[in-house]
C-alpha cells in the first residue's frame, strides 16, 4: 500500500508540475486593441489572442457588421515558401467587415490574398484602400498589443 502511494504522489506531482508550468493566465492572453469610429470616438478593448479582430470587435458591441464569420469562402494558404495551398470554408465570403488599420502595423499583418482584395475592392469601391483589411482575416496574436483600427462607415445599403 505504502508503495502504491508513493507512486501516485509521484505520478501526481509529476503531472502537476509539467501541467501547471504550462498553463498561461488570462492576462498573459489578452491584449488591447483600439477601435476608432468614423466620428474619431476611440474605444480601447481587452482583446484574446486567437480571436479574430471581427470576434473582438463583435463581442464589444463596436459597429462592424460581418454576416458570414469570415467563412465559407475560398482562402490561399501560404504553407511554405514554395507551397500556396487554396482552402475551401475558411476565406471570407460576404466582404462586409471592412476595416482599415495604419500602414505602421502591416509588418505585424497577415499577408492579403488576391481573392481578400479583390473582394474588398469590388465591394467598397471608392473607401477601399491600401489600408482596408477584412477583419474576419485578421487572428490576434501577442505582436497585435496596441493595434489601432479604424471602423469606416457602414456598407452601402445595397449590399445589405
Amino acid at each position: 500500500k505504502e508503495m502504491l502511494r508513493k507512486i501516485s504522489r509521484s505520478v501526481h506531482n509529476g503531472f502537476m508540475n509539467r501541467s501547471v508550468g504550462k498553463m498561461s493566465t488570462v492576462l498573459e492572453n489578452t491584449i488591447r486593441i483600439t477601435f476608432v469610429d468614423r466620428e474619431g470616438n476611440r474605444a480601447t478593448v481587452p482583446a484574446r489572442v486567437g480571436k479574430t479582430l471581427l470576434e473582438t470587435a463583435q463581442l464589444h458591441k463596436v459597429d462592424l457588421e460581418g454576416p458570414c464569420g469570415g467563412g465559407g469562402g475560398f482562402t490561399d494558404v501560404q504553407r511554405t515558401a514554395a507551397w500556396n495551398e487554396t482552402t475551401y470554408g475558411e476565406g471570407p465570403n460576404c466582404f462586409i467587415c471592412h476595416v482599415q488599420i495604419p500602414s505602421t502595423f502591416n509588418h505585424l499583418l497577415p499577408r492579403m490574398t488576391d481573392h481578400e482584395i479583390d473582394g474588398l475592392k469590388r465591394s467598397w469601391e471608392e473607401e477601399y484602400s491600401r489600408t482596408s483589411r477584412l477583419a474576419c482575416q485578421i487572428t490576434l496574436e501577442k505582436k497585435h498589443e496596441g493595434l489601432v483600427v479604424f471602423v469606416p462607415d457602414a456598407p452601402p445599403v445595397d449590399m445589405m
